[in-house]
């Protein structure tokens, strides 16, 4: 990068970099021993990301919705609210298909920059047709050049999204959706795993407040003054937070995937199948009978019989109330995602106090 040997880092900015860059490979490590981790993390901690995204924009999707419709979520005139998870989602699918050897093209921007909230699943909606390359895409496109000089990798992630943020459009819970959900495709481009990120929304917004500001005041700082310092600390502190609860989320899964193996070994003279069926709700926490029938390779009556088994035993929970097209969620891990859900009825999925941009498509 032209005048990269200029930019250097204080004391403080190091300790955090190595702290980030530890947390981040401790992550690393776990994904690399973990055999369940590739669909794991594609599903649920995509699912999961989507959620924390979402919920930052003052929304509430429940955990079990979205995971009921699978890895590739198409619904069916879905509530503004699961249109955007879904929309993110599919935005991070679309990253994930491209070849990582490549970088980030202006197309690619600036096509998931106006499809992130799924317009074309709204009522009536259509895939809306961008003008020209969004402002600001270029930074995704040239950042890999950036590494290529020497930088760290998380020194030119934070850069990329500075450049974003000074220099893409209005409006900006937009601007700040569409670059942390870009940051995902650039990240393997940089040597970072993309799940590391996965809580980066909402560390970032406890980061920025610990550095004694609110998150949309920092940004605003680099958008005005291009001042990407004290954006670079809050990146590092929040890097470092969201690898290290994407950890312990993963570890917490495991932990009671086999305390679940155990159990089923006290009560169950047959427990294969029935540990199949566990080892199939680790990935995939909502299931139907057809699904489970389908993955374990057996009938859907003895799909019926191995789901009533771990409904008895308080592990599943049927969701949808209904005789036809019913649905079953792994209790305890969709509490890991979503503390509380199953405890009582879910609030209402629209708050009335949203942006009031949120309710327009972008074109």
């Amino acid at each position: 990068m032209k005048g990269s040997r200029r930019v250097v880092l204080d004391a403080p900015g190091v300790a955090r970099l190595s702290a980030a860059e530890r947390a981040v490979g401790e992550l690393a490590g776990l994904a690399r021993w973990w055999q369940p981790w590739p669909e794991f993390a594609r599903v649920v901690l995509g699912a999961w990301w989507a959620l924390g995204e979402v919920e930052g924009l003052g929304l509430r999707v429940d955990a079990a919705q979205l995971l009921a419709l699978g890895p590739q979520p198409h619904p069916s005139r879905p509530r503004r609210s699961l249109r955007w998870a879904v929309g993110l989602v599919l935005a991070r699918r679309r990253l994930e298909a491209e070849p990582s050897d490549r970088p980030l093209t202006l197309g690619l921007v600036t096509r998931l920059y106006h499809h992130l909230d799924a317009p074309h699943l709204a009522r009536g909606g259509r895939r809306p047709q961008p003008p020209g390359p969004v402002a600001g895409g270029a930074a995704w496109t040239l950042a890999g050049r950036w590494r290529e000089a020497g930088l760290p990798g998380l020194w030119a992630a934070c850069l990329a999204l500075a450049a974003w943020e000074r220099e893409a459009p209005e409006p900006a819970p937009r601007r700040h959706l569409a670059g942390r959900t870009l940051l995902l495709g650039l990240a393997p481009r940089l040597g970072i795993p993309a799940h590391a990120l996965d809580r980066l929304g909402p560390a970032l917004a406890a980061a920025a407040g610990e550095e004694g500001q609110p998150l949309e005041d920092l940004l605003s700082r680099v958008r005005r003054q291009g001042a990407w310092r004290p954006l670079f600390h809050a990146f590092l502190r929040a890097v470092e937070r969201s690898a290290r609860e994407v950890a312990e989320l993963a570890r917490a899964a495991a932990q009671r995937h086999r305390r679940h193996h155990e159990l089923v070994d006290t009560w169950v003279r047959a427990p294969n199948n029935p540990k199949r069926l566990l080892d199939l709700l680790l990935v995939r926490p909502v299931v139907d009978l057809p699904l489970v029938a389908r993955r374990l390779e057996v009938t859907q009556r003895t799909a019926g019989l191995l789901v009533a088994k771990l409904a008895d035993q308080g592990l599943l929970r049927e969701i949808t109330g209904q005789r036809r097209g019913r649905r079953w969620a792994y209790l305890p891990l969709l509490q890991l995602l979503q503390p509380g859900w199953g405890e009582s009825p879910a609030p209402p999925e629209e708050h009335r106090n949203e942006p009031e941009h949120f309710h327009t498509r972008s074109s």
